[in-house]
C-alpha cells in the first residue's frame, strides 16, 4: 500500500484500525470516514479511556458525545459485541463517573442500537423521537400514538433492555440535516453551491 502515512497508521496500523484480512492494504469502513478505529483492541481501548481521563482531570470537561457511537461496540472482527470492553471501561471508570456520556447509537454501516446501547449510564440520541415529532409538526396523519410514546419516555424502545427514559436524549435538530429554521422553510435541501452537487446532507428531513 503506497498511500500516505496519517494518524495511527504510523504507530501500529494493524492494531489501531480494522484491516481487511484478505488484503490488509485496505480498511473496513464502519464510520463513513474510510477507515475505522479499532476501539475494542486493548491499545485502542487504553488510548480512548486515558484520553477521556485527561480531558476530565486536566481540562475539566464534564461530558462527552460520541458520533456514530455504535462503532464503540464493534469487536476485532467488526461484529457487535455483547459486552464491549471500551464501553464498560468508560461506564465503570472512577475518574469518568461524574461525566455525562452520550452516544449517537448507530453507525454508518447500519448498526442501530437505540434503546439497547451497551451499558446503563449512557444517554442515547433518540432518532425516533426526532422523526416522530417532525412528522407531527409537519401534519402527517397517524402519528399521534407514536408521539405520545415519545413524550412518555419511549418505553417501547428502552424498557425491554432494562433502560429508562433517562437514557433517551430527545432532540429535534442537530448537526445532521436541516437546522430548525430550515425545517420550517424548505421541503428539500439546496446545497448545490458548495461544490458537492447537492449530494451531501440528509435527503429525508421530514420538513
Amino acid at each position: 500500500h503506497q498511500g500516505p502515512t496519517f494518524s495511527f497508521r504510523g504507530f501500529d496500523n494493524r492494531n489501531y484500525y480494522y484491516l481487511n484480512p484478505a488484503d490488509p492494504a485496505y480498511y473496513f469502513d464502519y464510520s463513513g470516514c474510510g477507515n475505522t478505529f479499532n476501539c475494542n483492541h486493548p491499545v485502542g481501548e487504553k488510548l480512548i479511556v486515558e484520553s477521556l481521563r485527561f480531558w476530565v482531570e486536566e481540562m475539566h470537561v464534564d461530558g462527552f458525545r460520541f458520533d456514530e457511537g455504535s462503532v464503540l461496540s464493534r469487536g476485532p472482527d467488526g461484529a457487535p459485541m455483547g459486552y464491549p470492553p471500551v464501553l464498560w471501561a468508560i461506564e465503570l471508570d472512577e475518574v469518568l463517573a461524574d461525566a455525562k456520556v452520550i452516544a449517537e447509537a448507530w453507525d454508518a454501516a447500519g448498526l442501530y442500537q437505540v434503546g439497547h446501547f451497551p451499558g446503563f449510564r449512557w444517554g442515547e440520541w433518540n432518532g425516533l423521537y426526532r422523526d416522530d415529532i417532525r412528522r407531527f409538526v409537519k401534519g402527517d396523519p397517524g402519528v399521534i400514538g407514536a408521539v405520545a410514546d415519545r413524550i412518555g419516555g419511549s418505553a417501547g424502545l428502552y424498557q425491554r433492555s432494562g433502560h429508562t427514559p433517562v437514557n433517551s436524549i430527545n432532540f429535534i435538530t442537530a448537526h445532521d440535516g436541516f437546522t430548525l429554521n430550515d425545517l420550517v422553510s424548505f421541503n428539500g435541501k439546496h446545497n448545490a453551491a458548495n461544490g458537492e452537487d447537492n449530494r451531501d446532507g440528509v435527503n429525508e428531513n421530514l420538513s
